[in-house]
């Protein structure tokens, strides 16, 4: 079959009737935009809920079995991870306490809430660009860092009125903090609008009803060489139940998986993809459904004369992918904008990349393509006898 031999045809017989044919661009591009929508909404929810753990400066990261998601943390021990030291494979352990409290500037009560870190300044347990020029400022007790990709709005005029040199005044947990700089950090996520880092002794003065001794993360740095793998399963055999070991790509996964199948909102960014695709073949079908009964009588001439069903199924199928074509380009251009106004909107991650842009076009394709399938016993009823 020459699947590209009648392109003409095809085309004419959509721009017969423009109104149609803009109609079904439209629908297309609806469809297109929908799937967009939902398959960024849930790269943003697995980008938001992991951005911290993508940037831990760890091997091999330690939790408590109770956690499900970094969002609702459960402590442990800090000797479970001083354990790891025993094995000359391991070079370095840090740790990182984690909660989440109210936040207050002036009259401005910070959205959900805000997650407030713990760290040792001296051995940051984070890959933070120039983080070192302002590490020192959290060895006073009460000095936090304010992270920049926060979802400003959230937090009053914190970015407006932090100067360089000028700590401001904030509250958390009913405690006052100053806020002496600001960082690029992991940003807002669906959980939570915002991020501050602070030292361990902050953190402790902060939440004097948690043990000093338990911690959220331990982080483990391997030597070079090491063999992954086995080094986890050894330090693994050496811990108690209660504590989990994972690598940090596996703590990465153990977080999408959490937000995949037990949380209900990444369900629903499934369900929308589908339904998005749902919407494409149906709008699709009508219209090639509408284009094969105008044209049944021609077709039903040509297949007298001797030309055979397959010729008619090579138009059904070049207008499908005229149709996905046409209509995912401008579903492409107005996704880019509405990315834009969400992105300006929650401070979340809504970029388009080329695996989405491209996976899209094929399900466009596949889209069409279906309805096209759906169609073809309609074109059987062209039959040359119909016509005397």
């Amino acid at each position: 079959m020459n699947f590209l031999g009648r392109v003409p045809l095809a085309w004419l017989q959509l721009t017969r009737y423009k109104l149609r044919l803009v109609v079904a661009i439209l629908g297309i591009a609806f469809a297109a935009i929908l799937i967009f929508m939902q398959l960024a909404f849930l790269d943003s929810l697995y980008d938001s809920q992991t951005a911290l753990h993508k940037l831990l400066k760890a091997d091999l990261v330690l939790i408590n079995t109770d956690m499900k998601t970094l969002a609702n943390t459960g402590d442990f021990s800090r000797q479970y991870l001083y354990r790891a030291l025993n094995f000359r494979e391991v070079e370095s352990v840090n740790y990182v306490y984690h909660a989440r409290d109210d936040f207050r500037y002036g009259s401005v009560r910070g959205g959900k809430g805000i997650i407030i870190l713990g760290i040792n300044p001296d051995n940051v347990p984070f890959e933070i660009k120039d983080f070192q020029t302002v590490a020192h400022l959290l060895k006073a007790r009460g000095v936090v860092l304010f992270d920049r990709n926060s979802d400003a709005k959230e937090y009053g005029s914190i970015f407006q009125d932090l100067q360089p040199g000028k700590p401001i005044a904030a509250e958390i947990a009913g405690h006052q903090v100053w806020i002496s700089g600001l960082v690029n950090f992991a940003g807002a996520s669906f959980a939570d609008d915002g991020n501050l880092i602070t030292s361990s002794m902050t953190f402790n003065y902060l939440f004097p009803h948690r043990s000093s001794n338990n911690i959220t993360l331990g982080l483990v740095t391997l030597k070079p060489g090491v063999n992954l793998q086995a080094i986890a399963q050894q330090i693994r055999a050496q811990l108690p139940r209660k504590v989990r070991l994972m690598t940090r790509q596996e703590f990465i996964e153990y977080e999408k998986h959490y937000w995949a199948t037990s949380a209900p909102i990444g369900f629903v960014f499934t369900t929308g993809v589908f339904v998005g695709f749902l919407v494409g073949v149906i709008i699709v079908y009508q219209i090639l459904y509408g284009e094969i009964t105008d044209h049944l009588p021609d077709y039903a001439v040509l297949k007298a004369r001797g030309y055979k069903h397959r010729f008619f199924l090579n138009i059904l199928f070049q207008e499908a992918l005229i149709l996905a074509v046409l209509g995912y380009i401008p579903g492409l251009i107005m996704s880019l904008g509405l990315y834009a106004i969400v992105n300006s909107a929650t401070s979340l991650p809504m970029n388009m990349t080329w695996p989405r842009a491209s996976l899209v076009l094929l399900l466009t394709i596949i889209m069409c393509f279906t309805s096209g399938f759906v169609s073809m016993n309609k074109l059987r009823d062209s039959n040359p006898a119909d016509l005397f």
